[in-house]
């Protein structure tokens, strides 16, 4: 919740680009939960898990710059890999993370709201000397 918190706050340029921010970061968890979930159903454990998780980073990454929301899929489903290569429950613990974007993704939003967008003055022209 903390990490959504700033991510969605953070190098924002006003209310509606933390709005954007929020609701991608929200959206992305979900579809990476879904097929977080797919790959747990699956089973996918061992090497094959640690391969796939380097494959599903790198894909995330190179589409970052599109949309956030490729991100927050790509590390939703990595951190299902990893959770099942270390022997753990992904599809009991997804939906917290689901819970905890969500709770963040609003508080960010809403504080947003209250603090932005801080008044720019503008300063006068310099002067010819």
């Amino acid at each position: 919740m903390v990490l959504t918190v700033y991510v969605v706050a953070s190098g924002n340029r006003g209310r509606a680009d933390v709005i954007r921010k929020g609701v991608e970061r929200l959206v992305g968890a979900c579809a990476g939960t879904l097929l977080a979930t797919a790959v747990a159903a699956a089973g996918i454990t061992g090497r094959t898990s640690v391969v796939l998780i380097f494959a599903v980073l790198a894909v995330a990454l190179w589409l970052r710059p599109l949309n956030h929301a490729y991100w927050a899929a790509g590390m939703t489903t990595t951190l299902s890999l990893l959770l099942g290569y270390f022997g753990q429950d992904a599809q009991d613990l997804l939906p917290t993370r689901l819970g905890a974007i969500a709770v963040g993704a609003v508080l960010a939003v809403a504080s947003a709201c209250c603090v932005l967008p801080i008044p720019r003055r503008r300063t006068p022209a310099p002067s010819p000397a």
